[in-house]
């Protein structure tokens, strides 16, 4: 047994985070651990590397013992970790980075030479090109993620811990991570791999264990279990699919929403497109193909070049996101922890920040008013837990993903049209198909919209009314709802013109 955990618990105060766990990962085995948020997931793999400290059970690294681990002795047993929040000093190198804390040297000296090689070389075996020599300053999520990736692979190590390491990847650079996992397997590492994406655990895990309130609820061989049975498990119940009867099917009867005519920005354009009235329409594209790009272009966040933007009040070009917001658009960026949210604080703060001009008395919070707000946006997400009081940064995941875009759903009266950036990337299954209903609820009355970037064609296939898909910065096709496939929608990314609709 490579390595295992057995009977592991940890509380925090009178709340149970792990309560027993067992789990066992074999020499060459690639173990899938599932769950939703909040499930214990994160804090079972901060016990591994030592970040946290279990209250009672053991953990064994080959034919060591531990109670505990601290992180120095994590890392001497071989551990290592590839957080979902990148721990990367953005001022050095990828080569400076790959080897922080662990430089080869000759005496008092850095081997600077043989670092960048190896770096690029593993880099490389990634599919990943970047300049080894330049500061990270300006290099995309989909690089930095690889870039963590080749970090821990350098450390040699006994066991390795991936957590959503795919989250900011294209299907390209995925593909290479799958490559590059099943070559390790050949070599007998094991991997633990955490994913909300199943159709990653199907293609590539040996074996799945699934955490729900704390507990191991299920633990098997992959090949033996089917898709409904482990989406029943993660969220103890079965999730009903989107049907398509159930979505607008995009009438553009009385005329769009907003019309969006020859686009430019740096890396975009020219791109022109419409957005009905009540639909939810989706933006597909590989990394690079100016997805978040548009979107921050249409809000004012990144400078537009040409091009104008209608939202029934004649055509502007907003010059800043308050200007966005004064037309009636609104922006959630993917990365919610950095750009959407506050994490120091409360969830009311959060989830009302949009709103306080409407709630207020002058200069002063009603906060009776407020309260009330609150417990009905939190209500209609599902919140968990509903505490108006709760610092953000303590909810998981999938909640605090929840309070972002419930600013803009449930409070927010001025917004016409959202826009949003990867609205479930990092977020399990249940809170997933909240989030789609959430969705579907906004636009039902037909006098709102959403925009919303995904990089998975399943996603896209369950929410979206009609989908954009975008190739090098240009806008090369427009699927309706009833042909979004995975084929179509990866066929116009890749610009290739036998399939699907292509716009001159």
């Amino acid at each position: 047994m490579a390595f295992a955990v057995e009977g592991l618990f940890k509380s925090y105060g009178a709340a149970a985070v792990l309560r027993g766990v067992d789990l066992a990962v074999e020499d060459g085995e690639i173990h899938a651990l599932l769950g939703a948020n909040g499930a214990g997931k994160s804090t079972l793999i901060k016990c591994l590397s030592g970040a946290e400290t279990p209250d009672a059970g053991r953990i064994r690294i080959g034919d060591a013992n531990f109670p505990s681990l601290n992180p120095r002795e994590a890392r001497e047993a071989g551990v290592a970790v590839v957080y979902q929040e990148l721990s990367l000093a953005l001022s050095l190198t990828a080569a400076d980075n790959i080897f922080l804390g662990r430089e080869k040297r000759i005496g008092p000296f850095v081997r600077k030479s043989a670092q960048r090689r190896i770096a690029v070389d593993m880099l490389q075996d990634l599919g990943v090109q970047i300049d080894v020599d330049s500061d990270l300053g300006s290099v995309g999520n989909a690089e930095l993620q690889s870039i963590e990736i080749v970090k821990a692979l350098a450390s040699n190590p006994k066991v390795l811990i991936l957590d959503e390491p795919t989250a900011a990847l294209s299907e390209r650079e995925a593909n290479r991570l799958a490559d590059r996992l099943k070559q390790l397997k050949k070599l007998k590492l094991p991997v633990l791999y955490v994913t909300h994406r199943l159709s990653e655990v199907f293609a590539l895990a040996d074996r799945v264990t699934i955490l729900r309130g704390g507990l191991a609820v299920l633990s098997g061989r992959v090949a033996d279990l089917s898709h409904e049975e482990i989406v029943a498990a993660i969220v103890g119940r079965s999730v009903d699919r989107l049907r398509p009867d159930e979505r607008n099917l995009g009438s553009d009867g009385n005329g769009p929403l907003m019309a969006v005519r020859d686009l430019v920005a740096n890396g975009i354009g020219p791109i022109s497109f419409d957005v009905r009235p009540g639909e939810v329409l989706g933006v597909f594209g590989l990394v690079g193909s100016g997805r978040t790009e548009l979107l921050e272009s249409l809000f004012g966040a990144r400078d537009v070049l040409g091009g104008t933007i209608d939202l029934g009040k004649g055509a502007v070009r907003p010059k800043s996101p308050s200007e966005a917001y004064s037309c009636g658009l609104a922006l959630v960026p993917s990365d919610r922890l950095r750009k959407s949210m506050f994490p120091s604080l409360t969830a009311a703060d959060n989830l009302l920040a949009s709103s306080f001009g409407h709630v207020a008395q002058g200069c002063v919070r009603r906060r009776t008013r407020e309260q009330s707000l609150f417990g009905d946006a939190a209500a209609n997400l599902n919140l968990q837990p509903r505490r108006p009081d709760l610092e953000a940064r303590r909810f998981s995941g999938g909640n605090q993903q929840k309070l972002v875009l419930g600013r803009w759903l449930n409070s927010a009266k001025d917004c016409r049209v959202l826009l949003l950036d990867e609205p479930t990337q990092g977020v399990d299954v249940g809170a997933r198909s909240e989030i789609y209903a959430a969705l579907r609820a906004a636009v039902a009355a037909g006098d709102r919209a959403v925009v919303a970037t995904s990089s998975e064609p399943e996603e896209l296939m369950q929410i979206a009314d009609r989908v954009i898909v975008l190739s090098h910065g240009r806008l090369v096709g427009v699927l309706d709802s009833r042909d979004i496939t995975e084929k179509r929608l990866l066929a116009l990314a890749h610009a290739v013109e036998d399939e699907g609709k292509l716009l001159s």
